[in-house]
């Protein structure tokens, strides 16, 4: 009798997960069903005004860097918009999204990566004495000052282990999962006339659209970008370099440093000042992951060099 009822108490358990999974999902999908007109939710913009505060209180610029403006030049993007309003059925829209976004994931991740392994170089460099270049010093200077470190003009072994935490991939699931959320599934105002997937902010008069319930007074504006590229970019540098995402930093810090692989699952749970929602966000970005097995979108490319 005692292993039934705990039988049953278990299947209920999981009865009541699946419930809560099910139902973030049908409200994500039913979101972006009804904003054909490109307007966001209350609740998705009060979430990107958040995240988009949280920019600022970092001192963060909005705006690219030189170096990734100079890359964009130099590679503009070829893939056309998919007018995701016009896709009815929800299975074939999700599928459109992952696979438009998907790539510039990869891209910036990439660059990441490059980024890891030419810190990883230098750092050998100091521990075996040999001096770095002045291009070297000027580069992880420029580096630690865009992730809100102090510049130095002789980096030692622990300026780079500092960066370390600064510099590393974000996983496609959690950027994926939020860019669903934030954009109503990439049909949202902000995504259609101004390809901004994360409802990142700008304060320079004419930087970006106007939201339509911004306080009298306030002065920020949606960021606009030229194509959803730069948005991803955007908001993963946001994550790596903002202060108030310093819990997921130290999450991936800590994989790294145990050999697990980078997940959103894992991340998630350092997005607690993204949204007012606190821990209710977090939830349900969860639980896009988990119904959409987003983790399948995941790759793991790490250098293999210590860094003790």
């Amino acid at each position: 009798m005692e292993r039934k009822i705990l039988w049953l108490i278990s299947f209920a358990l999981i009865f009541t997960l699946w419930l809560k999974i099910e139902s973030i999902s049908k409200l994500n999908e039913k979101s972006a069903s009804h904003t054909s007109s490109g307007q966001m939710s209350d609740q998705q913009s009060s979430e990107a005004e958040e995240a988009a505060s949280l920019q600022d209180q970092a001192n963060l610029s909005g705006e690219s860097s030189a170096e990734e403006k100079d890359y964009f030049k130099k590679h503009p993007v070829t893939a056309k918009t998919p007018d995701f309003a016009a896709i009815q059925d929800v299975n074939e829209r999700k599928k459109a999204f992952f696979s438009f976004l998907k790539p510039f994931v990869d891209e910036k991740n990439t660059q990441i990566l490059q980024q890891r392994k030419r810190l990883f170089s230098l750092l050998t460099m100091l521990k075996k004495g040999d001096s770095l270049s002045a291009k070297d010093k000027a580069w992880l200077s420029d580096l630690r000052s865009s992730s809100g470190l102090d510049k130095v003009d002789n980096p030692k072994a622990s300026d780079i282990k500092d960066l370390l935490n600064y510099i590393d991939i974000v996983p496609s699931s959690l950027v994926l999962a939020q860019a669903a959320n934030e954009s109503a599934w990439g049909t949202s105002r902000f995504a259609t006339d101004g390809n901004n997937y994360f409802g990142q902010w700008c304060f320079r008069k004419g930087c970006g659209l106007v939201p339509e319930s911004r306080d009298d007074g306030a002065a920020h504006e949606v960021r606009k970008f030229n194509d959803a590229r730069e948005s991803v970019f955007a908001y993963i540098d946001n994550l790596n370099q903002n202060a108030a995402y310093k819990k997921l930093r130290a999450i991936r810090a800590n994989l790294r440093k145990d050999h697990d692989p980078i997940t959103g699952l894992a991340l998630v749970h350092g997005l607690d000042n993204y949204s007012q929602r606190g821990q209710a966000y977090v939830d349900e970005i969860e639980g896009l992951i988990q119904y959409n097995k987003l983790w399948r979108f995941n790759t793991q490319n790490t250098p293999k060099v210590s860094v003790n």
